[in-house]
């Protein structure tokens, strides 16, 4: 049996979740690369599980644009769309724009040391450059903007968008150039917005991180 990080997990979650986020790591990570392929059979005996918990995991994978599966044949990693990366952007933008248009509320303090934690669990994944720790830590971040309203549906309409954030990211990262500590300081005016009160300055700097580089949205 495979004893590398999917058994590390196996206590807390399903075979095809832990397999599903070892291959999210590599992925996100560019330990595979685009157009590599992954072979059914080669996993299945990889990680020592069977072939349909290695389905199950790819089907997941396919749901978060990190793969496409060539039916009876094989996988193969994949790179987000610039267009479908700039609708998953544009949709985040909408609903934490709508979180905090009425005001920070009487925690924001809280919220600003809170997204400064957030910003250093980032830091230190681009330290190590780690894409699927950056994730997780734009997740956190930006989850504590959402969190502002109290709206438990509007939270349930962001979170159906997180599991793309990985392949939103992969993509926006390779298309412009920038590394890892970049895609970090890009939040840093938004933790300066909060920290200094100003609701208009954090609602632009949600529009410019979330559209920039999308003139379609610029323009509006």
């Amino acid at each position: 049996m495979w004893e590398g990080p999917v058994a590390e997990t196996l206590e807390h979650v399903s075979l095809p979740e832990a397999v599903g986020k070892a291959l999210r790591r590599r992925i996100l990570n560019n330990e595979l690369r685009a157009e590599t392929r992954l072979v059914e059979a080669n996993l299945a005996a990889e990680f020592g599980v069977s072939r349909g918990t290695i389905r199950d995991a790819m089907r997941s994978l396919q749901a978060e644009g990190l793969i496409a599966i060539v039916p009876r044949r094989y996988s193969v990693v994949t790179r987000m769309s610039h267009s479908d990366a700039e609708d998953v952007c544009f949709a985040r933008y909408v609903l934490e724009d709508g979180s905090v248009q009425a005001g920070f509320g009487p925690g924001r303090k809280e919220l600003a040391r809170a997204l400064r934690v957030a910003m250093q669990h980032m830091s230190a994944a681009a330290v190590t450059d780690d894409m699927q720790a950056l994730v997780e830590g734009d997740t956190l971040f930006h989850e504590l903007l959402i969190d502002v309203s109290g709206r438990r549906r509007l939270k349930d309409l962001w979170g159906m968008l997180n599991s793309q954030m990985g392949a939103v990211m992969r993509e926006e990262i390779e298309r412009q150039g920038i590394d890892l500590s970049e895609a970090v300081h890009r939040h840093r005016p938004i933790l300066e917005a909060v920290e200094e009160g100003d609701l208009d300055r954090l609602r632009a700097e949600l529009r410019s991180h979330y559209l920039i580089g999308f003139p379609q949205h610029e323009a509006r």
